[in-house]
């Protein structure tokens, strides 16, 4: 069973505390009146439904999916035919216009989605008694289980699902064709290769979660103010693990189970910091500059995409390429994507809005354009820039599925099951490098001691405006 935290999207949206709004409406158009919902499409294949309720001159704002209902914003505005409000609680704003029906408008939330919404009809209400949050535990094996969460929202003429996986801290995984009433409950995950269909019985919907196999779940509504029940997480070092303390002055280590400082983890996107080690040297030493167009290295390229916003993530690049999951093989998904692939995304994908966006398809990129500079591979290029000056003798690039040291760690799910490794071609720069203890404590310890020497390369890495983010960003 592939783990679901491998698959994180993060919410845009966040419940928060009421306020007491400051409202103005006046004169404004009778038609605003009624429940409005709209598909705000974070990227592509993943969205969240946003609503409005307007009634009596007061605005409420709703994300279904999110669970948040009746959320009182900050202030809005209602005037003739357009609509507002912002709310410094959620740090969102939206302001829209009626249109032959259609409230159109754009959603800001720490960058612009267009957001079109519908007034549902009295059809579309009779659904709303659907419109909830089912749970239940995935039974993947015979002594283990995974809570899972859907949470079902109504649009006008349809639903937008989405699957969370609260132990494994994974949300708003996006679902298709869902199919909800009183008989049956079935959807589909793209992202995750990955469908259901039930019957509605006494329990809820029982039937089968489909992933690889077939696994038996039974989703029941979750009534007003009910919980559900979390998996139990395995304990620290149940399946060994180490901890290394670096501070000026000395190391503290401490080790679990049979795991010692040669143990080679899969040190995943600690794997960015080193492609933004990179990208300094390069800029310090070579004297590329920062602000060069990725069209330079890739012709069909967008041109308005630099190096340095790929480093701190605000390229404009969407987390994962779309074509990621074409022939993706659910316990392994990077393992497929070649150059052809990355090319082929570079030429296809639309670049958003130069905002913040965590980016493992923009790292790739930037690492393979890096190798493109030096004229070498990622790989080789991390052994001669970094393994190999810092005395880092035992790391290397999980690029061959064929290579796995008898030292290499086991990696587990939160219910402690054992998964397969992972393996990269051309997003290697994502998460790829494989590591012990003993070497990334020599990693550390040698960018500390640059820094403390004013080293250029590190300076460029570390100073606020230039690379920092790239280093400090969660993976």
């Amino acid at each position: 069973m592939k783990t679901l935290t491998q698959w994180v999207l993060g919410s845009f949206i966040a419940v928060a505390a009421l306020c007491h709004p400051t409202s103005y409406a006046s004169q404004y158009d009778s038609e605003l009146n009624g429940m409005w919902r709209g598909e705000l499409e974070i990227q592509d294949g993943v969205s969240l439904t946003i609503g409005l309720l307007i009634k009596d001159g007061q605005l409420t704002l709703d994300s279904p999916n999110q669970g948040m209902f009746e959320h009182k914003p900050t202030e809005f505005s209602m005037t003739g035919n357009t609509v507002s409000f912002s709310d410094k609680s959620l740090n969102a704003s939206y302001e829209g216009q009626l249109n032959g029906g259609t409230l159109e408008g754009t959603f800001k939330q720490g960058k612009s989605f267009n957001l079109d919404m519908h007034k549902l009809t009295e059809s579309d209400k009779a659904r709303l008694k659907y419109e909830a949050t089912y749970t239940g535990n995935l039974t993947v094996s015979e002594n283990s289980a995974l809570p899972l969460r859907l949470n079902v929202a109504v649009v006008h003429d349809g639903y937008i699902g989405t699957l969370d996986s609260p132990a494994q801290q994974s949300y708003g995984i996006p679902l298709t064709e869902l199919v909800i009433n009183d008989s049956e409950l079935s959807f589909k995950s793209p992202m995750l290769q990955a469908s259901f269909s039930g019957e509605l019985t006494e329990d809820g919907y029982a039937g089968t979660f489909t992933q690889g196999k077939d696994f038996p779940l039974t989703l029941k509504k979750l009534e007003a103010g009910a919980e559900q029940a979390n998996a139990d997480a395995p304990e620290l070092g149940e399946h060994g693990a180490s901890v290394v303390v670096i501070t000026p002055d000395k190391i503290e280590k401490q080790f679990y189970g049979d795991h010692d400082d040669n143990t080679l983890y899969e040190i995943g996107s600690v794997t960015k910091t080193m492609v933004g080690y990179l990208l300094a040297e390069a800029a310090t030493n070579d004297n590329l500059d920062l602000n060069t167009s990725i069209n330079e290295f890739w012709s069909k390229a967008p041109t308005e995409v630099t190096l340095k916003e790929l480093a701190v993530h605000h390229s404009g690049l969407p987390r994962l390429p779309a074509n990621l999951f074409d022939e993706a093989d659910q316990s392994d998904p990077y393992a497929h994507f070649d150059d052809s692939m990355l090319a082929s995304s570079l030429t296809s994908t639309s670049v958003g809005e130069k905002a913040y966006e965590y980016s493992n398809f923009g790292y790739g990129v930037l690492a393979e354009t890096l190798a493109k500079h030096s004229d070498t591979s990622f790989s080789d290029l991390l052994h001669a820039r970094i393994f190999e000056p810092f005395g880092m003798t035992d790391s290397y690039v999980a690029l061959n599925s064929d290579y796995q040291p008898e030292s290499l760690a086991a990696g587990h799910n939160v219910l402690g099951e054992a998964v397969p490794h992972w393996h990269f071609k051309s997003l290697a720069g994502a998460g790829a490098v494989v590591s012990t203890p003993n070497d990334m404590a020599r990693y550390i310890q040698t960018v500390m001691g640059k820094s403390a020497n004013d080293n250029k390369v590190v300076s460029t890495l570390l100073t606020p405006g230039k690379l920092s983010k790239a280093a400090a960003n969660k993976p």
